[in-house]
């Protein structure tokens, strides 16, 4: 029985401190059944962390964190994959031009796909959006609670599938509020401690399951989204 899950977890595949299995590890001494590590615009610690979930007995769910911008302020999406099309070799070729900041190379390869909105820089949110469905995952709004004011009604606007709604530091009225507005005007909502770091001091982050979704709404999650889990 998946009892608690933490949805939003960095390895050293990005800013992390830890690998995956050594995040897995954590997860168990903290009773996290399931996770997914979402580290920025790669995929790289997905089966390292699959591979130790099994030894160790905890499930994940694949995903990634991608970045994007909303004029001009950065929003970062989360990709919960459905099938393995995150392994597919041009999704990879994008995410890694995209750590380069190769954009242009990136719209050359996209222009095949979606639509495109900008004609330079970072993925528009509506593209990241497109980008991440192209290739079978549900999208999610991280901490939507860290988003300027001027741009959060607008940012909402646009099709997610889902929110963070219950993140790291967030304020429980915060948590519920995210949660109604996610139940209303989408499919689901997710948590995650957006965990980087047993030492760090940066308030935006916590420790792993500091939030967590519990069994009922893991099943939500699950069913709501379509996403896989590896266990």
């Amino acid at each position: 029985m998946l009892n608690k899950g933490d949805f939003h977890i960095h390895s050293n595949a990005s800013d992390g401190k830890y690998n995956p299995t050594e995040i897995i590890i954590l997860s168990k001494i903290n009773q996290i059944d399931v996770i997914s590590i979402a580290d920025h615009n790669t995929t790289a610690g997905i089966s390292e962390a699959v591979e130790a979930g099994r030894n160790y007995g905890v499930s994940v769910v694949p995903a990634v964190e991608l970045s994007t911008k909303f004029n001009c302020e950065s929003v970062h999406l989360l990709g919960y994959f459905k099938n393995n099309l995150y392994q597919h070799d041009t999704f990879q070729e994008i995410l890694k031009l995209i750590k380069s900041h190769r954009f242009k190379k990136v719209r050359k390869i996209l222009k095949n796909h979606i639509d495109l909105e900008l004609k330079e820089g970072k993925l528009s949110v509506l593209e990241g959006i497109n980008l991440l469905r192209c290739f079978g995952a549900s999208v999610v709004l991280a901490h939507p609670m860290r988003i300027s004011n001027k741009n959060i009604e607008q940012i909402l606007s646009l099709p997610f599938d889902g929110i963070e709604a219950k993140y790291s530091n967030a304020d429980l009225n915060t948590s519920l509020y995210f949660i109604n507005l996610a139940l209303s005007k989408f499919s689901f909502y997710t948590a995650g401690s957006d965990f980087h770091s047993i030492k760090n001091k940066n308030s935006k982050h916590s420790f792993i399951g500091t939030v967590y979704l519990n069994n009922s709404e893991i099943k939500y999650f699950l069913k709501k989204s379509g996403a896989m889990l590896l266990n």
